[in-house]
């Protein structure tokens, strides 16, 4: 392997993952995020903000009579987690054979922290958390289910009608898919032959294989992106890089999240790359709607 992975450049492999990147982190956009890159203090966590509804007012007697206040809701998420996946090959490793570096292992290795990354935030899509919810079975699950669930989060939740999404489990993702078939969108259309369900009702969908039942029978999740908040921060690496170690941060276009990776050799003749992540997920305001098996 000495020839592929010891002339690999980090800064390359960085490069070439930030496709990878963008597709695996896409649902995080449904998110209200804070992915500044200010390096992490000790012990420190991040205050977001987000907007509650107002309400209209008559403007008839002026505009300074009709003033008001702009409620502005705090809320707190710890940089707690910190994960990511080390990998290395000793130097008989490296001079029997070679591979390709970012198919065989940088791929999957992203693959391990995304799914980390979204099961930490359907952990927070509980009972105790969204207490609404409406249960409608796989075999039963349609768009139609997303009109009523938009109409929930409007009336019930009064949720903004922008910045809606839904996740969702493959079994319940495939329903929606199933309906494509329906007369009003017939023929051979990308949506069918890719697999991607469209908008509906102004929820953008996504898949995920992290949805589980959270003891819940817990199938799906429709919200308003201040419903669930993520934030993330870049590693401080100065002293790695004293120490000899190869650093590279990139940044994933359109969302901000920045993931690192790292190469080093040791004494003992093992080359090592990991790539990592530090984050922390917290529940946001009640603009959610659970959707449930039974």
């Amino acid at each position: 392997m000495a020839n592929t992975i010891a002339g690999v450049n980090l800064a390359t492999i960085a490069q070439q993952s930030l496709d990878g990147l963008s597709s695996l982190f896409a649902p995080l956009s449904a998110l209200t995020t804070d992915f500044s890159s200010d390096v992490r203090g000790s012990g420190e966590s991040i205050t977001t903000r987000y907007p509650t509804k107002p309400t209209a007012a008559d403007m008839s007697a002026g505009y300074k009579s009709a003033s008001a206040d702009v409620a502005m809701t705090a809320a707190t998420i710890n940089l707690d987690t910190h994960y990511g996946f080390t990998y290395g090959f000793s130097d008989v490793e490296r001079s029997k054979s070679s591979i390709n570096l970012n198919d065989l292992f940088i791929q999957p290795a992203l693959q391990a922290i995304g799914d980390k990354v979204f099961g930490d935030v359907w952990g927070l899509i509980t009972a105790a958390n969204f207490p609404t919810s409406q249960t409608i079975t796989a075999a039963n699950f349609d768009r139609d289910d997303l009109i009523d669930l938009g109409a929930s989060l409007t009336a019930d939740k009064s949720a903004p009608q922008t910045g809606r999404a839904f996740f969702t489990n493959p079994t319940y993702y495939g329903s929606i898919l199933k309906t494509l078939n329906d007369a009003e969108m017939p023929g051979i259309i990308s949506q069918k032959t890719e697999g991607v369900a469209p908008r509906v009702n102004k929820f953008d969908i996504f898949e995920t294989d992290q949805a589980g039942a959270n003891g819940e029978n817990l199938a799906g999740f429709a919200f308003q992106r201040n419903a669930l908040l993520m934030a993330g921060r870049t590693v401080d690496a100065t002293m790695a890089r004293e120490a000899g170690i190869e650093v590279e941060t990139v940044v994933i276009p359109e969302l901000g999240l920045p993931v690192q990776f790292r190469r080093w050799y040791d004494s003992e003749g093992v080359l090592y790359f990991n790539v990592n992540l530090l984050y922390g997920v917290a529940k946001g305001v009640d603009y959610g709607v659970r959707v449930t098996s039974a």
